[in-house]
């Protein structure tokens, strides 16, 4: 049966007034971005991402041309500063930041038509040592301590022709080449849109649309855990065998559901909390980045933290 537009925003109205009743786990603030010099960079970044182990990196452009930028990267907690800082020029829109090895800085842009360069791999010295087209349409790339390349797509890439996001799933060279690609007709499941990403060690950790099966890359190897008993989280922690889901859709978007992986598949432990600001305040607007079981959330130039144990310890005492 149809539904008018009014009924269905009574049924989000609904649901919200459910999630509101949720415990509430509050994000730690872990630290502040900025550029090193703020009368020269503007002061909302382009970029920001966490490298595997934990440093957060951020884009900045200068106040008076776009193609000049400043990536600076920074330690969170109590040694909150920033280590260090690189002066480039680029074309790229870049919406993406990760590190490699030696030091060297990775930026992307989103997306690229057919062959065009969306991908590039910076010295510390500011120096552009690599060029690559990365696929269109990415909604997630991480890089692991090793210095490989992971790119997760989002449905206008992933339903496409072609290129790495065909795929739905990518992983690179530090020279931006393709070294693995998501496998078609190998029995699993079809990447519309990779939701999720998470690297945890040299390994990848995904449950995209439309199955919504939670899955893991080792080497080239895939392994299917099985259906999500939870759909639609845009975000995912990773501890173990257990899993946290959050972000999902429209009321749904400061919602943690807890699962954990056994022998009998995919199962939710505990109950559902929702994530809240250090203040209370409702955690909107928020990017997240999943590395292992660490969140990390940005906001302009704040950086916020919590992780999979601080989640558990609310959610997972609540009965389903």
């Amino acid at each position: 049966m149809t539904t008018t537009q009014g009924e269905r925003d009574h049924a989000s109205l609904l649901r919200r007034l459910e999630v509101l009743k949720l415990p509430v786990v509050p994000l730690e603030q872990h630290g502040f971005l900025a550029p090193s010099d703020r009368t020269e960079m503007k002061v909302e970044p382009d970029a920001v991402g966490v490298g595997p182990v934990g440093t957060a990196f951020a884009v900045w452009s200068h106040r008076k041309s776009s193609r000049r930028k400043q990536v600076t990267w920074h330690l969170g907690g109590k040694g909150n500063r920033i280590l260090g800082s690189v002066d480039m020029e680029t074309d790229l829109r870049v919406r993406f930041v990760q590190p490699l090895t030696e030091g060297r800085v990775l930026l992307a842009a989103a997306r690229a038509r057919r062959g065009e360069f969306n991908g590039e791999v910076w010295t510390r010295d500011g120096d552009l040592e690599h060029q690559g087209h990365l696929g269109d349409a990415i909604e997630e790339l991480q890089t692991t301590a090793s210095g490989k390349v992971w790119a997760g797509y989002f449905d206008e890439g992933a339903l496409g022709e072609g290129g790495p996001e065909g795929h739905g799933l990518a992983r690179f060279n530090q020279d931006l080449t393709v070294d693995w690609l998501y496998p078609h007709d190998a029995g699993l499941p079809y990447i519309s849109d990779c939701y999720t990403l998470n690297l945890q060690g040299e390994t990848a950790h995904f449950c995209p649309y439309t199955d919504f099966h939670i899955q893991s890359v080792s080497d080239d190897a895939v392994t299917d855990w099985g259906p999500s008993p939870y759909r639609s989280a845009h975000s995912m922690l990773v501890s173990g065998a257990d899993r946290a889901l959050l972000a999902g859709w429209g009321s749904d978007y400061d919602v943690v559901t807890l699962l954990r992986i056994g022998r009998e598949g995919v199962r939710q432990i505990g109950g559902q909390c929702r994530i809240v600001l250090p203040d209370g305040i409702e955690a909107q607007r928020l990017r997240y980045t999943c590395r292992g079981g660490d969140l990390h959330a940005f906001i302009r130039g704040r950086w916020y933290r919590t992780d999979l144990d601080a989640l558990s310890a609310v959610a997972g005492s609540t009965d389903i």
